[in-house]
């Protein structure tokens, strides 16, 4: 029995020891296993510290971009919400602008159709010029386009008429100035009796001569105009007060003697071209525009006139002068006697307007032929020299007034439309670069809960080689099971992931290498768990400690 019971104590320390043996090798190896996994989280992420702090100071840069982001919304969404008051304001005054626009046009439109009922008849205009006209021979308006200041833009050269010249000629028989034979093929002037009787000085118009003259001018103007197939120019005893209200103030108030301006002009032309020939290029001077025998400063101002006790304004949009002479600044008084004289010399300065026009440029044929002009005015200054006015009466000037404020009102309607799309773009896009800098917070903060979990997770970890084999499966499988919650939502969003500064493919492997360790059935059914080999040693241990105990079993038996 002694023999019996010490072998039994020799096979249970056979199984106990080998148990031990392979038990210690499991525990050993899963020691290892716990080592390696603790090991392979401090170095998949051995900054866990700075890479925390990175991720925290990535949240506050976030934020601030966010905060200015919303800075921009604010400041944008302003700025639309300005910009739509300014396209609101803008249509209201284009509102206003355009009433005020049709109320002129139809207060002119009235204006018009008065002073067209106060002009002389057809007939009425035939009977002024009674049987006198100019002979336009084969003319055309393109003709009159030709601005070259050569003789050959003249447009008595193109109609056959080179030799037709406004000289006159003093006839000793009747002590008198007559035309030009060679203006009898180009014009006609047919006084009456009472014309050639009637004396006057051209320098001191009464008001009757003024208006007889003045109705004679401007019938001749409609007659040219109407064989150039253009339509006739309105005027009256109101165009007529115009007129002489603009002379009165620009010439006879000023003491402004065309004659002597041209003169003047002249021979100061002749003093700088004699100058320019023996001067540099660079340091020739320019010559002195004729056309500044005009008063300039003064003659397209804003004149109040007085026409049947009232008052009003009007204005001139072009002035052409005739009746004068760059020799003799007296011509008016040298060649006119006589009313018939003065339609004679006014119907041969309307001729040279038109057709011997090359030394302006033809400004003065194109400006009797011109389409803008509606109304017309001619008078005679105290020196008898001769104005024609493109009139622009107190009633067109407010059409064309409020034409070019409705004008403006629509190019700033179309401008502040321009200004608020613009601010809706840029607050769209402001809009987009806050979401943006949204979605970055969102990833900076979903980062920085995966850097954190992570350095728990190794703090841990080191923790746990100290503790129970127990307690550390179950804090470790709780660290884990948090980390792996966060790495899964982390995961499922690759962009944010991917956009991760520090750590990002160490955590997801570092996260694997935990979470695929799940205990088997076999495992937990033991007091140590965490490594299959360590299991199948233990397992085959103990297989062996029963085969040693089975085979001492039958050896007894054999004795």
């Amino acid at each position: 029995m002694k023999n019996q019971h010490l072998k039994q104590s020799v096979l249970t320390a056979g199984v106990i020891a080998g148990a031990a043996f392979f038990g210690g090798g499991w525990q050993e190896a899963h020691a290892d296993t716990v080592k390696n996994s603790t090991a392979q989280i401090t170095t998949t992420n051995p900054n866990a510290a700075t890479s925390t702090t990175d991720a925290q100071c990535a949240v506050a840069s976030a934020q601030a971009a966010v905060s200015q982001a919303q800075q921009k919304v604010d400041s944008a969404s302003a700025a639309v919400a300005s910009a739509s008051a300014a396209v609101n304001s803008a249509a209201a005054a284009q509102s206003s602008a355009a009433s005020a626009a049709s109320v002129a046009q139809s207060n002119y439109a009235i204006a018009s159709a008065v002073a067209q009922s106060q002009m002389p008849s057809s007939a009425e205009q035939a009977a002024a010029l009674n049987g006198s006209t100019i002979d336009i021979k084969n003319a055309n308006l393109n003709m009159f386009d030709n601005s070259s200041s050569d003789a050959s833009a003249n447009v008595k050269n193109q109609i056959g008429e080179v030799n037709v010249t406004e000289n006159w000629h003093f006839n000793q028989a009747t002590q008198k100035y007559e035309m030009d034979p060679s203006l009898k093929d180009a014009l006609t002037v047919v006084p009456t009796l009472d014309d050639e009787s009637m004396t006057l000085d051209p320098t001191k118009l009464t008001q009757a001569q003024q208006s007889e003259i003045s109705d004679y001018v401007a019938a001749l103007i409609n007659q040219i105009r109407a064989k150039f197939g253009l339509t006739a120019w309105i005027y009256n005893d109101m165009t007529l007060a115009q007129a002489l209200a603009i002379v009165n103030y620009a010439y006879n108030s000023q003491n402004w003697n065309t004659s002597i301006k041209l003169q003047e002009i002249i021979a100061q032309n002749k003093a700088i071209e004699a100058k320019n020939k023996t001067a540099k290029a660079d340091e020739q001077e320019p010559l002195i525009d004729r056309t500044d025998a005009h008063d300039l400063d003064k003659v397209f101002d804003n004149v109040e006139y007085q026409y049947n006790d009232t008052s009003d304004k009007v204005k001139a949009s072009w002035e052409n002068i005739g009746i004068i002479s760059d020799k003799n600044p007296n011509i008016a008084s040298t060649l006119i006697k006589t009313m018939g004289d003065l339609k004679r010399v006014a119907t041969v300065s309307i001729w040279d307007m038109l057709f011997n026009d090359a030394h302006s440029q033809n400004s003065h044929a194109r400006m009797l032929l011109s389409t803008n002009t509606e109304y017309v005015g001619v008078a005679m200054d105290n020196y008898g020299v001769l104005h024609i006015y493109g009139l622009i009466p107190s009633a067109m000037q407010k059409v064309n007034e409020t034409q070019t404020a409705l004008a403006n009102a629509n190019k700033d309607v179309e401008t502040q439309k321009g200004n608020l799309s613009n601010a809706e773009k840029e607050l769209n896009d402001a809009v987009d670069a806050l979401n943006k800098a949204q979605d970055a917070l969102e990833k900076a903060n979903l980062l920085m809960a995966i850097e954190a979990v992570a350095k728990d997770a190794n703090q841990t970890s080191s923790s746990q080689s100290n503790d129970s084999n127990t307690k550390t499966s179950s804090s470790k499988s709780n660290k884990q099971s948090s980390l792996k919650d966060v790495t899964v939502k982390a995961t499922s969003e690759p962009t944010k992931v991917s956009q991760a500064k520090h750590g990002d493919s160490q955590l997801l492997s570092t996260s694997n290498a935990i979470t695929t360790a799940e205990p088997s059935i076999f495992e937990r059914l033991l007091p140590q768990t965490g490594n299959r080999n360590g299991l199948g040693m233990t397992i085959l241990g103990m297989l062996m400690g029963m085969m040693s105990f089975g085979f001492l079993g039958l050896r007894k038996r054999r004795y």
